[in-house]
């Protein structure tokens, strides 16, 4: 009952985020780049990850073809990657079908991200989300310190704004791996194999 109810708040909140990009919705996400990156984005990564969690772990799939979370890890930065490109962004703005792919792809990320967690060991998920969250902070530090417009639809101060938010994002989410770990690490071994 409880699993369902979770499922269910998670399936809500994937609506809620992918309704942004609804026809009659989208002036939000096409004159804030605020809104579209840290917030809509954001959200449907989550969603993803908070609907797999809602799966019983017998019944995932594609454990043999996903050593360690290696592949799922993979998947998430090569979306995640793609997502931050600034010409990816404008295309999601100007094309509703490349929005589409945007939401789908990221709610695939969102639930490919939860299982790799839960598979790989500490040190696969330091590696691969060290990465994934020093690459956002660098960006975003880019975004919020440089003078040249990069995406198109956008205007330079809300570039600004979402770079900042994007560091400050990066900051937090690292933040609170490192204490995870570190809670995990001080439990015993085999809370760490166990802790996202």
């Amino acid at each position: 009952m409880r699993r369902r109810a979770s499922t269910l708040a998670w399936g809500i909140l994937a609506l809620l985020a992918a309704a942004l990009s609804a026809p009659g919705l989208r002036t939000g996400i096409e004159n804030s780049m605020v809104l579209h990156m840290l917030v809509q984005m954001p959200l449907l990564w989550a969603a993803g990850g908070g609907l797999m969690a809602g799966i019983d772990p017998g019944a995932r799939l594609g454990a043999r073809f996903d050593m360690q979370g290696l592949s799922s890890f993979s998947f998430c930065l090569v979306v995640v990657s793609y997502w931050m490109l600034p010409s990816a962004i404008d295309r999601a703005v100007l094309e509703p079908g490349i929005d589409a792919l945007k939401v789908a792809s990221l709610l695939a990320c969102g639930a490919s991200l939860r299982q790799a967690v839960m598979r790989a060991p500490a040190v696969v998920r330091l590696f691969f989300l060290g990465y994934l969250l020093q690459m956002t902070l660098w960006l975003g530090l880019y975004w919020a310190f440089t003078e040249e417009r990069l995406c198109n639809v956008y205007s330079l101060s809300t570039q600004q704004q979402a770079g900042a938010g994007l560091a400050a994002l990066a900051v937090a989410l690292g933040a609170v791996f490192v204490w995870r770990l570190a809670r995990a690490a001080a439990s015993g071994p085999e809370s760490t194999a166990s802790t996202p």
